[in-house]
């Protein structure tokens, strides 16, 4: 048997987290306080969005911390399994809110409070230039981290949540239509779960240890039933820690003397050049 070790990388990702939740917790409580004063659900509805992404971003921000964390006689595996977690609360969090926002923008809907729409589009503005400004702190460390990801949507979202607020002021300032502040909500209420469907159902896959989906398991069995000397390959396994860090273990059964050393080596070669797999266990039985 035998297994390759994949190098620890540096990451970003505590810096990007950090500055990403100074901006959320400074904003969140600007839209709280501009939603109170300009009557305004959208913004009030927004400013909860953003109390949701302060606590998960300060579960991505722990989880980012602890998952650094090397292995132990306790944890064989490290803590990186901490980041897909971490992401599936954001996941759940994100419904939770979506939830209470569509109650209050149905009683809104039906029963119109007047909103001061100069204000309510200043202050979404001001709102997505920090989303905008967040977005672009995280993006580019989102796309090979789970938790990032995560982190990196709840920001998304928002910026959609401020534009649709801007929208909906305008309508305001124009007709005198209030309703458009619930329907701003709702539509708020939308993005909100279809962005999160993608990260739920990605953590969920990660935690079920399924297959990551740019891998093609029978592609490999195929790969390493050709190995010279290999006449089968069964129990083939291939799951993830978290997103970019992938294992695999399988068993190659080899001809009769047949050099298992040689056969090792190059099945893990292969699987290191062609699939970028380098955290490998593979078996060797005649």
């Amino acid at each position: 048997m035998t297994i390759c070790e994949r190098p620890p990388q540096p990451s970003s990702s505590l810096r990007a987290i950090t500055a990403a939740f100074c901006l959320t917790a400074f904003f969140c409580l600007v839209e709280l306080v501009g939603g109170w004063w300009t009557g305004s659900l959208a913004l009030i509805s927004d400013a909860m969005h953003m109390a949701v992404d302060m606590i998960s971003l300060g579960m991505a921000l722990f989880a980012a911390a602890v998952s650094q964390r090397p292995p132990d006689a306790k944890r064989t595996f490290g803590y990186k399994r901490l980041e897909v977690l971490a992401a599936l609360g954001n996941g759940v969090g994100l419904w939770v809110a979506t939830g209470i926002i569509l109650h209050e923008a149905y009683f809104r809907f039906g029963f119109p409070m007047p909103v001061a729409a100069p204000q309510m589009i200043a202050i979404a503005c001001v709102g997505l230039a920090c989303n905008v400004l967040s977005g672009y702190i995280l993006y580019s460390s989102s796309r090979m981290n789970i938790n990032l990801r995560g982190a990196f949507l709840h920001v998304a979202t928002d910026a959609l949540g401020s534009v649709i607020v801007i929208i909906s002021g305008a309508v305001i300032l124009k007709t005198r239509w209030y309703q458009a502040d619930a329907v701003a909500s709702a539509c708020i209420c939308v993005g909100i779960i279809l962005t999160s469907f993608w990260l739920l159902r990605d953590s969920i896959h990660i935690l079920l240890e399924g297959t990551p989906p740019h891998l093609d398991l029978e592609e490999i069995r195929g790969c390493l039933a050709q190995l010279p000397g290999v006449k089968e390959v069964h129990d083939l396994h291939l799951w993830s820690l978290t997103q970019g860090s992938e294992t695999m273990s399988g068993h190659l059964v080899v001809e009769p003397g047949q050099d298992s050393a040689s056969v090792l080596k190059a099945g893990t070669a292969l699987l290191k050049e062609k699939f970028n797999l380098s955290h490998v266990t593979l078996q060797i039985e005649t």
